[in-house]
């Protein structure tokens, strides 16, 4: 088995500062921390801990936040599943530790260390963005711990993997169905990333929608966001610029309805007078905001419990079969559509 001693050796450090890295100390060098930790993964070395009162399960987020708006949103939606992992984990006698995705879809060299020397006993994969999700998973497969998604797995995996996941196409079809009988015949939807799997699913059910309710592919107008709030704004400049309103907008998210529903109506566009808006995932702001929004609601603690409880599952049961769970996902009618006028 790996000592500190071999680690210093290869690594080029002393023993000193080996020891201070693996205890988690934030005073060396983050170059010389890297090198330490990289070192550790390839001579598996574990440390040596008393008997545990309990195991450990990591949570490893896949989306990226690359600005202090983006970290906010984030944040908001990462704490509707964290605080019910949390509680699903106590009550099962697991702690919980947190990795969040990078851009450039890599692991930090600390993640790469826990995972070859299998730190914690299982990880919850939380989102659908492809690059950083598939380095988790080939990550975790080349030492054998489970895991289990939040969302439905890539169509090109290379074997079967457990999920439970909220129906997202259903979701955007339940949306766009709603505006077409509320009398919509021009819609746009506001588009969530290109490599989100959520939101690519939420766009077809949402066109497939309009198809039904015989509504023109010329009358349906694409706008490409991002899941954040500022791209809701620069939608609701677009269509204010463009001098011609969508009769309905539905939002792959609910943060991008409410910036573009702050502007719209900045600019003097009524809501829901003059356009009718949905949003998807019913955060807390949701019901708070003037007029309160549409929206479709993700189950999340049902998700994160399920979730939670199924991985434990696997944990014990290492030859268990592959787990899939699909949730409904429920329309939330507000304001934002005309509900409730005076």
């Amino acid at each position: 088995m790996a000592t500190l001693r071999d680690i210093a050796a290869r690594s080029g450090t002393s023993l000193a500062t080996v020891s201070r890295v693996l205890n988690g100390h934030q005073t060396v060098n983050a170059k010389v921390a890297a090198r330490v930790l990289e070192v550790a993964a390839e001579l598996g070395y574990q440390k040596r801990t008393g008997n545990k009162l309990k195991q450990t399960l990591a949570v490893l987020v896949t989306w990226p936040s690359t600005s202090p708006t983006q970290t906010q949103r984030d944040s908001q939606y990462a704490m509707m599943y964290l605080h019910p992992i949390y509680v699903a984990a106590e009550r099962l006698g697991y702690h919980l530790v947190f990795h969040f995705g990078t851009p450039e879809g890599e692991l930090s060299s600390f993640l790469r260390w826990e995972i070859a020397t299998r730190r914690f006993e299982g990880a919850l994969i939380i989102g659908s963005f492809y690059e950083m999700e598939r380095t988790y998973v080939d990550h975790l497969n080349k030492v054998g711990i489970p895991y289990f998604h939040l969302s439905k797995p890539p169509t090109d995996s290379r074997s079967p993997e457990s999920y439970v996941a909220v129906d997202d196409y259903a979701g955007g079809y339940r949306a766009g169905e709603h505006l077409a009988k509320l009398g919509c015949k021009r819609m746009l939807h506001l588009a969530g990333p290109k490599d989100s799997r959520d939101a690519i699913e939420r766009r077809k059910g949402f066109i497939q929608a309009c198809r039904d309710n015989g509504i023109d592919e010329d009358d349906i107008l694409i706008f490409q966001g991002d899941f954040h709030e500022p791209s809701g704004e620069r939608c609701a400049e677009y269509l204010v610029q463009q001098n011609e309103l969508p009769h309905g907008i539905f939002a792959a998210n609910d943060m991008m309805a409410i910036g573009c529903m702050r502007v719209l109506q900045r600019r003097g566009v009524k809501v829901p007078q003059d356009v009718r808006i949905v949003g998807f995932d019913d955060i807390v702001l949701a019901s708070y905001v003037e007029p309160s929004l549409t929206t479709i609601r993700v189950p999340y603690t049902d998700l994160a419990r399920i979730a939670t409880e199924e991985l434990v599952r696997l944990i014990e049961n290492p030859m268990r079969k592959t787990v899939k769970v699909k949730l409904e996902a429920e329309l939330v009618v507000r304001r934002s559509c005309g509900a409730n006028l005076e």
